[in-house]
């Protein structure tokens, strides 16, 4: 650890380290107080000079064509500086008071002592702004929440239009799309108002279809002549994996002709109670079978036709018919008819 050049004791971190000689002083041995010390600028500690260099620097220099230059530090002050380090103290308890080492005037002291600093600086400015800011600070709130208020406004308008119109056109597809639906199915309704369909009928290689239809009129007594049949065909199955023969779908000419022959299908079946028409009925050979006839239903009124027949076994209805293509329920002989419509009309019945 370095020493002290005047007192020879260690230095501490206040000392003041000469630019000619490299010699470091404690600021006590140059008979300058703690307010003094701290009021020394970097720039003029980084150029102050020990007073023995300065001694030298005075004597060798010519000062015959230059203006006597002021000492290092403290610049403001307008008396000379004149430091000495003769015979010095240790500097381990307190120091005597040598010569006067910095001379400074009264009014530089008070200048030190009452120095502009940050806080003070802050404090004013706090103090001419703390009113208008105030002012200021409310009005920018003002502004602020009404900006605010047209841009939220702005764009909840601009978000609930688009959902809007989002809203607007996926509601007018689906309308669109169930009247398509509802015309495709009156169409689809329209396109078998004239068909019967018969099911469970025994299938046999080179059946004559037409002959059977004719018995089945015969047996029923539903005349019919053979300009009244348009077509006589089976269909394919829905359920491949399905046992049953394919069914036989009958096209008349006129929906009257399709109604006749259903009544008197209906007539047959009632007078006839527990058997109805068998296969042993159309003549064909092999173990008497039940068959059916009824009206030409699409696959979807068959699947819902198939689930209310479910369900009213389920519930003990005791009747399940269809009709000019809708469906009908009733619970017993004294109980009126319910019409199914879709799946969801079969909690109805529950």
């Amino acid at each position: 650890m370095s020493s002290c050049t005047a007192c020879k004791e260690p230095c501490n971190k206040e000392i003041l380290r000469c630019r000619l000689c490299t010699g470091k002083f404690h600021y006590q041995c140059l008979n300058i107080d703690r307010a003094q010390y701290f009021a020394i600028t970097k720039e003029q500690a980084s150029s102050w000079i020990c007073p023995s260099c300065n001694n030298i620097t005075r004597r060798t220099r010519s000062n015959e064509n230059t203006p006597v230059r002021r000492d290092h530090f403290p610049p403001q002050s307008e008396d000379s500086l004149n430091m000495s380090c003769d015979q010095p103290e240790p500097c381990t308890s307190h120091y005597l008071s040598p010569p006067s080492v910095l001379q400074m005037s009264s009014a530089n002291a008070a200048a030190i002592t009452n120095e502009v600093t940050m806080d003070k600086i802050s404090a004013l400015f706090d103090e001419k702004l703390s009113a208008s800011l105030s002012v200021f600070m409310d009005s920018f709130r003002k502004v602020l929440k009404d900006d605010v208020r047209e841009m939220v406004k702005s764009e909840l308008g601009a978000a609930l239009k688009v959902v809007t119109d989002d809203l607007s056109a996926t509601t007018d597809f689906i309308c669109a799309e169930q009247t398509l639906n509802a015309r495709m199915t009156g169409i689809d309704r329209i396109s078998r108002n004239c068909n019967i369909e018969l099911q469970a009928i025994p299938e046999r290689k080179n059946e004559n279809l037409l002959i059977i239809l004719k018995k089945l009129c015969e047996v029923v007594k539903a005349p019919v002549e053979d300009g009244h049949i348009s077509a006589c065909r089976r269909v394919a199955k829905l359920n491949n994996a399905s046992n049953r023969p394919r069914n036989i779908v009958v096209t008349f000419s006129t929906p009257r002709i399709r109604d006749l022959v259903l009544s008197a299908a209906h007539r047959y079946n009632k007078s006839h109670p527990g058997q109805g028409l068998r296969s042993s009925d159309l003549d064909i050979p092999g173990e008497p079978r039940r068959f059916f006839v009824t009206e030409h239903l699409s696959p979807e009124q068959k699947y819902l036709h198939s689930a209310t027949r479910k369900a009213a076994k389920e519930c003990s209805f005791k009747y399940v018919w269809v009709k000019y293509g809708q469906i009908y329920v009733r619970k017993d002989d004294s109980s009126g008819a319910i019409i199914i419509h879709n799946l969801d009309s079969l909690q109805k019945l529950r």
